[in-house]
């Protein structure tokens, strides 16, 4: 099974709220996707969704989060000034699920991301169908 990568504009999630950006981000991430957002969340949206994921957690299907961002700092003030006045948020935010995120390097120009689905043992699958249909 491979591991996929949704990418999402910031056109995309402009027309969100809130909580629509944190549920679907959540929902992705509880089927192994991998989401990389054109622009960054604000500092109230990754606390939203630090505080989602707590709630969200389950020891047997999903682990938690890890996220990263990658800010595009300008040294302009013009452009600081700009951003600001437009509410733009710069950087680039990728997150994915505890689970698969196996290492991750973060330098001031890059991420490196190494991922690794495990396979779903046949035990665990039919635990899964059996919750899903509230069969215990």
């Amino acid at each position: 099974m491979g591991i996929q990568v949704d990418f999402i504009s910031s056109e995309s999630l402009r027309s969100k709220g809130s909580v629509e950006k944190i549920n679907m981000i959540l929902e992705k991430i509880k089927n192994n996707v991998i989401v990389v957002l054109e622009d960054g969340l604000t500092p109230v949206e990754e606390t939203e969704l630090i505080e989602a994921t707590m709630r969200e957690i389950d020891t047997e299907d999903f682990h938690g989060i890890e996220f990263y961002r990658m800010d595009h700092k300008t040294t302009r003030l013009r452009d600081k000034i700009a951003d600001y006045i437009s509410g733009r948020k710069s950087g680039l935010t990728i997150v994915g699920s505890a689970r698969i995120v196996e290492a991750i390097r973060k330098e001031p120009d890059y991420i490196s991301m190494l991922a690794k689905l495990e396979e779903e043992s046949s035990e665990k699958k039919k635990k899964r169908k059996s919750k899903k249909k509230g069969v215990k």
